[in-house]
């Protein structure tokens, strides 16, 4: 059997879909792992935490965002990434929000960028 590989947030404009997709990815490899596995992971008392985020009934601080980035063991770019879809979801303001798009925008515009090269390459 295969093990199916993580989501990756450069993939998601949402990151409550993305840690979704993520724990039931988690799940699927591992059927022990939990709420309360992340919890501990992530150093957070509250093992229902993950839920309540995922179902919008919570938002991310920042001290519970740089633990879920933990948690979630992102790579550098992977774990900012991941900050500006939060940071875009919590956005108070037009203006705020138009910010953070155009930095998500340019991030994915470079991946996609250098999708188009290896694939040049390969070729």
């Amino acid at each position: 059997m295969t093990q199916r590989a993580l989501p990756s947030p450069y993939d998601y404009l949402d990151h409550r879909r993305y840690l979704a997709d993520w724990f039931r990815a988690k799940k699927e490899a591992n059927p022990n792992f939990s709420h309360r596995v992340f919890a501990r992971r992530a150093e957070q008392k509250n093992p229902s935490l993950l839920h309540h985020v995922i179902e919008g009934r919570r938002n991310l601080t920042e001290r519970t965002l740089e633990s879920f980035v933990k948690a979630l063991s992102l790579r550098a770019g992977e774990a900012q990434f991941f900050r500006l879809l939060v940071e875009l979801d919590q956005a108070k303001t037009p203006e705020a929000r138009n910010d953070v798009w155009e930095r998500i925008s340019a991030t994915r515009r470079f991946r996609e960028a250098r999708r188009i090269e290896r694939s040049s390459f390969e070729y």
